[in-house]
C-alpha cells in the first residue's frame, strides 16, 4: 500500500480530493512513524466538471485536477507523479462479511489471517462492481471478541468481521481516466466520507462509536466508526449545492449569488432578527433600478433551514437504515463545508438527536490554517490513510470485482452492534 502511495522524490505524498465544488491537492513529506509534514497545498474550484461525485465533463475535471496539483507542487517546490485520491460517487455499498477459520497449533498467524481475507473475498460475486475497501471491523477467538488482531492467541476458530466496500467501477474509472490526463498515476483511492472520518474523529470518539457527516457541495457523505475501525459508509448524492439552488429558485437570483447569499449572509436557523435585517438581492434577468431588490434576512435563512431540515432528516433515516445507530451512540462529527455555515451544528443536534460538533482535521505539521477548516477533512484524511500500516486496511483491487449480493451477520456483527 504504501508503496503505490509515496513519490520517489524525497519521500513525498501526495493527496488529490476531487468534489464537486473544489479540487485539494497536498503534497506532504512521509516521515518516520507515519508522520506526515505537510510541504504544498492546492485549492482550485472544480469548474463544474463533477456533479454528485460523479464526473460530467471530463476536461473541465482534468484542468481543475491540474490547476491545483500544478499549485501544491510550487508551493512545495517539488513535482508529484502518485496520488491517493478521494473518490465519492459509484453508490458506494458497505456489508459486513463474517469468516471463520481454523487455528493451528502454533496459534494465531498471518497464514490464519491471510485464509480468513480470502474466504471473505470469496463471498463476493464476480460482475460488474468494484471492491474498494475491505476493512477488519472485529476479530474473535473462540467467541471472546476484540478490535485488535489476535496474532500469537491460541485456540480453535478465528472468527474475523470485514466491512466491504464496493462501487460501480465506470465513475472511478472516469475519474482515474482524467488523473492519468493530468499526467498522475493513481497509487490508491479511498471513499470520501472513510477519509474525512480519519481525519476528523479523535481516537477516543472512534472507539466509543461516532459518526462522521461530511457535508460536501455535491455529495454528504456517512461513516460510522467503532472501536476505531470503520463499520458503515455511505454517500448521499446531494449536499450544500442543492441548498444553493432552491436559494437562487426561492429568491430569485442567479446561482453565483446564491451561493454568495447563502456563504456570507445565511444560517441554517432563522433567527427572530431576521425579519428586521434587509439584505441586497440581485434579481436573474433584470437590468438597471430593477436590478437589486432589498428582502429580510428571514427570506434566505427560511429557504435555507428548509431544505437542511431536509437534509439532516434524510440523513437520520439513513443513520437509522444503516443497522450501525446504535454504535454511533450520541456523537455525531458535522465537516465539510456545508459545516461551516451558521447554526448548523443547533439544527443538527435538535434534528438528529445526537451530541454534535463541529470537526476541523487534525493538525498535521506545515498545514496551513485556512486548510484546517472543515472543508479540508477529506484531503487531510487521505494524507492520514496514507499513513496507516498497510496490514490495517485494504485498498481497491484493479481487477474488476463485484458487488455484494448478501450478508453474513453472525456473532461478531451483533457484537459490533451492541458493545458500543
Amino acid at each position: 500500500m504504501m508503496n503505490a502511495q509515496i513519490n520517489g522524490q524525497e519521500g513525498m505524498v501526495a493527496a488529490l480530493d476531487v468534489g464537486s465544488s473544489k479540487v485539494a491537492c497536498l503534497i506532504a513529506q512521509a516521515g518516520s512513524g507515519g508522520q506526515m509534514l505537510v510541504k504544498g497545498v492546492g485549492n482550485r474550484a472544480a469548474g463544474g466538471g463533477v456533479m454528485a461525485g460523479a464526473v460530467i465533463d471530463m476536461q473541465l475535471t482534468e484542468q481543475a485536477i491540474r490547476a491545483s496539483v500544478d499549485q501544491a507542487e510550487k508551493m512545495a517546490g517539488t513535482t508529484i507523479s502518485d496520488v491517493v485520491l478521494s473518490f465519492s460517487g459509484g453508490s458506494p455499498k458497505s456489508t459486513v462479511i463474517e469468516v471463520e477459520v481454523d487455528i493451528s497449533a502454533q496459534g494465531v498467524g498471518e497464514a490464519e489471517l491471510t485464509e480468513a481475507y480470502r474466504l471473505a473475498r470469496a463471498q463476493i460475486d464476480a460482475e460488474d462492481d468494484a471492491l474498494l475497501h475491505m476493512i477488519p471491523a472485529a476479530y474473535g477467538v473462540d467467541g471472546n471478541f476484540s478490535s485488535k488482531a489476535p496474532i500469537g492467541m491460541y485456540g480453535k476458530s478465528l472468527s474475523v468481521a470485514l466491512l466491504a466496500v464496493t462501487i460501480d467501477v465506470g465513475p472511478l474509472r472516469n475519474l482515474e481516466t482524467c488523473v492519468r490526463r493530468a499526467h498522475l498515476n493513481v497509487g490508491s483511492v479511498v471513499l470520501a466520507p472513510y477519509a474525512s472520518g480519519l481525519a476528523c474523529l479523535v481516537d477516543d470518539e472512534a472507539k466509543m462509536g461516532a459518526a462522521c457527516i461530511d457535508l460536501g457541495g455535491g455529495t454528504t457523505g456517512i461513516s460510522i466508526f467503532a472501536q476505531g475501525a470503520l463499520v458503515h459508509a455511505e454517500v448521499l448524492p446531494f449536499g450544500g449545492m442543492h441548498v444553493t439552488a432552491e436559494v437562487a429558485r426561492g429568491l430569485l437570483t442567479p446561482f453565483e449569488q446564491a451561493e454568495r447569499l447563502k456563504t456570507f449572509n445565511g444560517a441554517a436557523v432563522v433567527d427572530p432578527a431576521d425579519a428586521r435585517v434587509e439584505i441586497e438581492i440581485q434579481q436573474v434577468g433584470e437590468s438597471g433600478s430593477d436590478r437589486m431588490v432589498r428582502m429580510p434576512r428571514s427570506k434566505l435563512t427560511g429557504v435555507m433551514q428548509r431544505e437542511m431540515e431536509q437534509l439532516f432528516t434524510t440523513i437520520g433515516e439513513k443513520l437509522d437504515a444503516s443497522g450501525f445507530s446504535g454504535v454511533a451512540g450520541k456523537r455525531v462529527v458535522l465537516t465539510g463545508g456545508v459545516a461551516q455555515c451558521e447554526a448548523v451544528r443547533d439544527l443538527a443536534s435538535k434534528i438528529l438527536g445526537r451530541q454534535v460538533r463541529i470537526g476541523r482535521p487534525k493538525a498535521l505539521g506545515g498545514l496551513p490554517v485556512a486548510a484546517q477548516a472543515p472543508n479540508f477533512s477529506g484531503a487531510v484524511g487521505l494524507l492520514t490513510y496514507a499513513a496507516k500500516e498497510p496490514q490495517q486496511t485494504f485498498g481497491l483491487n484493479r481487477k474488476q470485482e463485484a458487488v455484494l449480493t448478501g450478508s453474513l451477520f453472525g456473532r461478531i456483527s451483533q457484537w459490533v452492534k451492541e458493545t458500543f
